[in-house]
């Protein structure tokens, strides 16, 4: 028999060990950097999100009927408030090429194929995680930020000062960027023109992009920036939206209008229990503002254990607590991953707050960890295997 030497081919095995679904490699490549993403609960068997849609069912609201005069509850009778939101599955890719010249040139040594294909697939990974991150806090419009003021220093070059620098951390060098109107609850004006980002100045809140199609307008002050193919025109959060509605779809900053069309439901008949609590903690100090806003949430019912904000946020709330702050370990059920974290006392218990780097700025959102769900078909990424 003939000698069989190592090669690209028959090291692809070695690939596909590395990486299996169940390898620690593989959660802490996922998680270690995202704490939201690694601590909401999850369904990710195969029947996760198997269907058209799932249908998420909702009590808002007890059956009336109740008063001390019998024929008078007997008429008042009402029946359980319920609603049905109707979630639609949304598809995220990452395509990673490995080219035939670097095959070529690794051939021979299958530790040169396997470390060169690891460098590029594990940065494919953390692309689409961070991705995945970023939209659990998302309102579903695609928007990673907006244009605060624009330059145009050279040819076919702009630089764009976003609206908040904290926005910086979701534009990578390489992505192909368009803007649009983002109104807060539809998407127009989507330009045709797409730029692509040359470099992040993440001190200040800067990119520079370059493109030979856009112009001055395309830079003007107050438009959303996306990534191309990532936004569709129309109401946001509907079951033609290309992104995950993230906790600022479920919970907006704003209560729904009587016209709202969530999933299939109308939030205004109770913005409360259908869309959560909103407090404007912005007259406050930061300490009062989270007491105040826990304070709301639990007169109206909420139990929250898990309060995620911003890292600006969360030093803030480190400084002013002073002597009095109490750090604790956040541990992830599944891997070793840990977050450092802090305590903060409740009407109905302490809450644990985590800064997450996907988080909007200047926002936090309290939360029953047990009332969440990610579901997905097979684990959330994995790589698409056939046969």
């Amino acid at each position: 028999m003939s000698a069989v030497f190592a090669n690209s081919s028959n090291q692809i095995a070695a690939l596909k060990e590395l990486y299996t679904d169940d390898k620690e490699y593989m959660k802490d490549l996922v998680y270690k950097e995202n704490p939201f993403l690694a601590l909401v609960p999850k369904n990710e068997s195969p029947d996760g999100f198997a269907g058209k849609y799932i249908p998420v069912p909702l009590e808002f609201g007890a059956p009336a009927g109740r008063s001390h005069d019998f024929a008078s509850a007997q008429s008042q009778q009402t029946a359980t408030q319920l609603a049905s939101f109707f979630v639609y599955v949304i598809s995220d890719y990452q395509l990673v090429t490995i080219t035939n010249l670097l095959m070529e040139q690794t051939k021979s040594n299958a530790g040169a194929f396997v470390d060169a294909a690891k460098l590029q697939i594990d940065g494919g990974f953390r692309m689409l995680t961070n991705n995945i991150a970023f939209e659990l806090f998302s309102d579903g419009s695609g928007s990673r930020g907006f244009i605060g003021s624009a330059s145009n220093p050279s040819a076919q070059v702009y630089v764009i000062t976003l609206s908040n620098a904290q926005q910086v951390v979701q534009f990578e060098v390489g992505m192909t960027i368009v803007n649009f109107a983002d109104s807060g609850g539809s998407i127009s004006a989507i330009s045709s023109s797409t730029a692509q980002v040359q470099s992040d100045d993440r001190a200040n809140g800067i990119i520079q992009v370059y493109s030979s199609a856009v112009d001055a307008s395309w830079m003007s002050a107050g438009k959303a920036l996306g990534i191309s193919g990532d936004i569709v025109s129309g109401p946001i959060a509907t079951s033609s939206s290309l992104c995950l509605s993230g906790l600022s779809a479920w919970l907006p900053v704003s209560s729904p209008s009587s016209s709202d069309s969530f999933w299939n439901v109308n939030r205004s008949a109770d913005p409360t229990r259908l869309a959560g609590c909103r407090f404007d903690a912005r007259a406050y100090t930061i300490e009062e503002g989270m007491t105040n806003a826990l304070s709301f949430l639990n007169r109206e019912g909420g139990k929250p254990d898990l309060a995620i904000m911003d890292f600006a946020s969360y030093a803030s709330l480190v400084n002013a607590l002073g002597a009095k702050v109490q750090y604790v370990q956040v541990k992830h059920d599944e891997v070793e991953v840990a977050f450092e974290g802090i305590t903060f006392q409740s009407a109905y218990g302490r809450v644990t707050i985590l800064a997450d780097r996907s988080c909007p700025p200047q926002t936090c959102f309290l939360l029953t960890m047990s009332t969440w769900k990610l579901r997905s078909l097979g684990k959330v990424p994995h790589i698409l295997t056939y046969g």
